[in-house]
Formats: C-alpha cells, structure tokens, sequence
C-alpha cells in the first residue's frame, strides 16, 4: 500500500526527533528488515509513548519520566562476573571471556506509567547496565559506549505478542484505557490471552526487588544460539520473613536497609531455543518451556553493601537511559518488538531529556560526578576495615633485607 504524504511527513518527523534523517533511517530499517507496516507501527508507538510520558507529567508532577517503568525504586552499584564454566556455545560477544568482570550499574523499578504505591499490583523491574565491554557497538545511533544493557521484568512473557499488538495497545494506553485494547463490546474486540497476561502482570506485589526472579521476555541472538536470559537471586541469600506494606515506598526501604547491611546476589541465566518445541521468537505472550530448556547460569551478579539515595544518585538514577541494542556485537536483539524498542526507547528517551533539560549520563564507572572530577573508587559503598589479624610483633631486632631497623613498626601491644 502506497503511503499517503501525510504519513510520510509523520515518519519524518518522528525519525528528525531522535536525530535519524530520512537516508539513515532508510539504512537502519533495511539492515533490521523491517518492513513498511512495521514502520508506520514504530511511528505510531513513537507517537503513543510521548503522549503517555506527557499527559503522566499532569499526575507525577515534574520532572517527565518513562512511558513504562517511571518509578524507580533504586540504582545500585554491582559487579557482572562471567563465570568460568560457561559454555563454550555461549562464548560470544561480552561473553567470550569466561571468568571476566565487569562493573555494572542496576535499576529497579515499578512498571506503571504512573507513580504509585509500592503495594499496588504492577509488573517490576531489574535492567541491568554493564560498563566496560570491549567490541563494536551494534546501534551505532546510541553511541560506542562500550555499555550493555540488560532489561528484564518479573514475569516471563509479555502481554502484547509483536510491534503490531503493541502499537495497537499503546494507542489505548496513551488515553489511559488500560484495558479497552484487550476487550471492548463497541467495537467487539476481545484478545484472551494478551489480556490474561496482562493481568498476570499487574498482579505482582512483592516484599523487595532483591528477592524476585527476572525475565528477558523477548528473545535474542547470542552468537548462533538463539536464546533468553533471566536472573534469579542466588542461593543462601536471607531476606525479612514480614515486611511493613504500609509505606507507599517500601520496596525502596527494603533496597536500603538490606544493602547497607550486607550486599545481595544474583545468578545471570540463559535459556537455549531448541528444535522441536513451540519457542517462537515473534510471540512475546509464549513462555518458553523450562522443562524442554533449562535456564543455565553462565554469570553472577554480586552487589555490595552500599548507600543508595544521595541526591546525586537518585538524579543519576531519573536521567539513565536503558535501551536493548545497546550492546556489543555477537549480541543481537530478535523480533519485532526488540526491532520497534531499538528506536521507540531512544525516541522517549530524547523526548523526556529535553522535556527536563537535562543530558542524558552514560556512565563508564561507579563514579557519579557533575563537573567530571575524580571519584574515590569505592564511593557510595560501605567498606570496613577488618580487625583482624590483630597487630603482631614477633621480633623487636628483626631487620629487613636491606638492613633498616623494623623496630619503629614493631611497637609493645598489650594483651
């Protein structure tokens, strides 16, 4: 079908905003394939998410936040360690280094569009932004970063199956009808499963982020396996038997009190498409079967006792910005939804920046600094110097090899 002038101008516009012009977009959608329906429903999304983030500005007050996931409830500082038994299928991409670490930064986050309680039923957050990856970036429009990000939700399938059902749905949802894309007696409209999803999703409470399970949901490329990943808390970890609801913000509470206790642990796993069982890569509402494909764990996530909410952090924390196809090559996101997230996030993301004013912080380490001077390498963590060993003095002669005295190190303890 013929596009009419006025969609064209539309796609234009849309593409300028998150500074592709006509000739790179023309590029960017032919080395993705996606085609020209594909196209009009990344615009309309594009068009969709922007309304949302402005009209929840009305509701959440300044400054404007994310479409989806707009309350944060934490960042926290983490390490990203390959393990070295990965694999040798998976040793691709950030992954071919088998005992290699990488420092990381973690948002967690509430799903909604809409800044509320903690204990309202909503999808939850982990995405994951790892510093430092050595390769060629595979969005060069986000920068050569040498950043990947990881962005996972609490539940393992999505309610919308690809870019058609989700430009649809957003739609709606920029109107706040959150559920009238899912069923409607005028028009007659009914989509089961997708609404059976979504329910699943906005169901969730749970007594602190750091004790969920973590889903990919869409599947990518990780060099010839196609796969998803999840992270799962690891074994051995304790958390509180009952937890105080009635804070509108406990999940952050729980965050700051159990991190600056003690750290928390997650094992990153991956989950192998495999023949012979329904795994589609273009239907994000199918969860692939565990018992066909068993998550393995090829990384831990480790994050140390640290202090969370500085106003600088919780800055840095509003202004970060998440995107799939930021990442590095042997990487690759798969289906339409991973293809319309690769230009939808970084159209919302620009929009939401400009709206607040603000640059954007890719970060390249644990330091948060305004004016770009040095950071103490352990800053926001809580070190301790141990006790022990105590102080020993065997030997008030000795001397070294070259022959000074050690006895003004060497002082009288009492015990």
């Amino acid at each position: 079908m013929k596009k009419t002038p006025i969609i064209q101008c539309t796609i234009a516009a849309s593409l300028l905003a998150i500074g592709l012009n006509s000739a790179t977009a023309t590029d960017l959608y032919q080395e993705m394939g996606i085609t020209k329906p594909e196209q009009e429903a990344i615009m309309s999304a594009i068009n969709s998410a922007r309304e949302i983030s402005k009209r929840a500005e009305q509701y959440n007050g300044l400054p404007y936040r994310r479409d989806a996931h707009a309350k944060a409830t934490g960042c926290a500082r983490a390490t990203f360690s390959i393990n070295p038994d990965i694999p040798e299928r998976f040793k691709a991409g950030m992954f071919a280094d088998a005992d290699k670490q990488y420092q990381a930064w973690i948002r967690f986050s509430n799903g909604d569009m809409l800044v509320q309680a903690d204990s309202k039923g909503d999808a939850r957050g982990m995405a994951v932004k790892v510093m430092g990856v050595p390769g060629k970036a595979i969005a060069p429009e986000l920068g050569e970063s040498h950043n990947q990000d990881f962005i996972m939700t609490n539940t393992p399938a999505f309610f919308n199956r690809n870019i058609f059902d989700y430009a649809d749905d957003m739609l709606y949802l920029a109107k706040f009808e959150r559920t009238k894309w899912f069923i409607s007696f005028f028009p007659p409209r009914l989509h089961p499963k997708q609404f059976y999803r979504a329910i699943q999703t906005v169901s969730s409470v749970i007594d602190t982020p750091l004790n969920a399970q973590y889903f990919s949901m869409l599947p990518y490329q990780l060099g010839k396996s196609t796969i998803k990943f999840s992270t799962k808390p690891c074994s051995g970890m304790s958390f509180p038997n009952k937890v105080d609801k009635s804070n509108p913000d406990y999940l952050s509470k729980q965050l700051e009190t159990q991190l600056a206790s003690g750290g928390a642990c997650f094992e990153f796993m991956l989950q192998e498409k495999v023949p012979g069982h329904y795994m589609p890569v273009d239907d994000a509402t199918a969860i692939w079967s565990e018992k066909a494909s068993p998550f393995i764990t090829v990384a831990t996530i480790n994050i140390p006792p640290q202090y969370l909410y500085s106003d600088q952090q919780q800055q840095f924390c509003e202004n970060i910005s998440m995107n799939p196809w930021r990442a590095v090559e042997g990487w690759e996101p798969l289906s339409s939804l991973n293809k319309a997230r690769r230009v939808v996030y970084q159209a919302v993301s620009k929009y939401r920046h400009s709206q607040n004013k603000v640059p954007t912080p890719e970060p390249s380490s644990w330091c948060i600094s305004e004016n770009g001077e040095a950071c103490d390498e352990n800053q926001g963590l809580i070190v301790s110097k141990p006790s022990w060993p105590l102080p020993r003095c065997f030997d008030q002669n000795a001397k070294s090899i070259d022959g000074e005295t050690l006895a003004s190190d060497c002082k009288q303890q009492a015990y």
